[in-house]
């Protein structure tokens, strides 16, 4: 990369699967507050994806509670496919494919973690949403595959976004930092990651473990600025309407749904530390739910 300063080069990978780890390192104190004082991060919940029963179907999760994910639309569960040695994993159809998770015990207006697998299908020429925490107007924490724009010889070309809103409907203030896209180490795999860490006001997202820093010269031609943390983000507000895997809420609607497969998705309330990321990110084990902070 050319005229560039910053901790990692770009390649593309159009084929790529995101783990997505937003991290909520959070207190706890009273709703719509941020905590004054953190503590160690918690499960809040885990889904391997690997089995679903009832009508609707539900996918059962580990963690205090046991919420399970009810999918919807165009979703299915695929128990004998893999990343983790643990089998299973889940495929939208970008139409109208979802999964949810309601009355979770999280404060979003806190610091928190979201963690998952997502793998998109093709070369993606729109934005897809991979989590989202909803509200009933605009998600309050949204992380996407973002489009950018079609190369005539190598096609679509994006890059992963996390955002950040701290009201919801109009008049929010809303942040986004961005990684580039590149290829994982397993072929079409990426581990994502984006934590909020309210005493410090930070918001950050990680690739395949790793935050990027990437500020091009002012006479640079060919490179593209890649800051993958804010330090001075609000926090967000405090969302209702649950987890949502494969869409986002925007204008009181339901949008970019995620063509894909996804596997093993996490939610912690607690700032995990970049080294537990990284451990998220290692798909060659198998984490007991219990071990993780």
């Amino acid at each position: 990369m050319h005229g560039a300063v910053g901790l990692h080069g770009r390649a593309r990978g159009w084929r790529t699967v995101a783990v997505l780890a937003a991290v909520a390192a959070a207190a706890l104190g009273a709703p719509g507050q941020a905590a004054a004082t953190e503590e160690a991060p918690q499960v809040v919940a885990r889904w391997k994806l690997a089995t679903a029963a009832g009508t609707p179907q539900v996918s059962p999760g580990e963690g205090p509670g046991g919420v399970g994910l009810q999918l919807g639309g165009g979703a299915e569960i695929d128990g004998a496919e893999h990343l983790i040695p643990a089998p299973g994993i889940m495929r939208l159809d970008g139409l109208d494919g979802y999964a949810e998770a309601t009355g979770l015990p999280l404060h979003t207006d806190q610091s928190f973690t979201l963690a998952g697998w997502a793998n998109p299908v093709g070369n993606p020429a729109r934005d897809m949403t991979v989590f989202s925490f909803a509200g009933a107007d605009d998600s309050a924490v949204t992380v996407r595959w973002h489009y950018l724009w079609t190369d005539p010889v190598a096609g679509p070309v994006g890059e992963w976004q996390a955002e950040l809103r701290d009201t919801d409907g109009t008049g929010s203030v809303t942040t986004r930092v961005n990684h580039s896209d590149w290829r994982s180490v397993l072929e079409h795999w990426t581990h994502l990651a984006v934590t909020y860490d309210a005493a410090e006001s930070r918001f950050t997202l990680y690739v395949d473990g790793n935050p990027e820093r990437q500020v091009c010269a002012d006479d640079a031609t060919d490179c593209r600025d890649y800051v993958s943390t804010s330090a001075t983000a609000a926090p967000a507000y405090d969302a209702t309407g649950g987890l949502q895997i494969g869409r986002t809420r925007s204008d009181g609607a339901w949008t970019e749904y995620f063509e894909g497969e996804l596997d093993d998705i996490w939610v912690f309330q607690g700032a995990l530390s970049e080294g537990s990321i990284m451990g998220l990110a290692d798909y060659n084990i198998e984490r007991d739910t219990s071990t993780v902070h």
